[in-house]
């Protein structure tokens, strides 16, 4: 049981590559992943985001666009980092496309196979225990 427990606690540690780490208990972070930065799919999940970013900022919301040899840091990057960890150690499966959401905890807590609009996104965040215990301090 104490095996447990502690396995419990430690697996978002785990799941937060390198270079997630800072994020975390700082910020939510999404992944964008795509086989190609031209994938249509992946251009459309950019271009939703970018017109909601301001419900980015409110949400503490960082953007990771990855593809198989190089990361963008946020929605308007347009100075990639080589590297392929990001995408070996989230797209495992190879999927053409994928996005994931990381909450403050350093854990996964959606996967979507698809395009997924913002306002998805917002919601799936919004009914998280973390911020609706920051909306309410925001409204005290």
């Amino acid at each position: 049981m104490k095996t447990l427990c502690c396995l419990i606690v430690l697996l978002p540690l785990v799941v937060f590559s390198q270079d997630l780490k800072q994020h975390l208990w700082q910020d939510r972070v999404l992944l964008v992943i795509a086989d190609s930065y031209h994938n249509d799919t992946f251009k459309k999940q950019v271009r939703g985001l970018i017109k909601n970013e301001s419900g980015l900022v409110e949400r503490k919301l960082i953007v990771y666009q990855i593809s198989k040899t190089s990361y963008f840091l946020g929605v308007k990057d347009t100075d990639p980092i080589q590297s392929s960890k990001l995408y070996d150690r989230f797209n495992f499966d190879e999927k053409t496309f994928k996005v994931i959401l990381i909450g403050l905890d350093g854990g996964i807590k959606k996967k979507f196979d698809s395009y997924v609009s913002a306002r998805q996104i917002f919601e799936t965040i919004d009914q998280m225990p973390m911020r609706k215990q920051e909306l309410r301090s925001k409204n005290d």
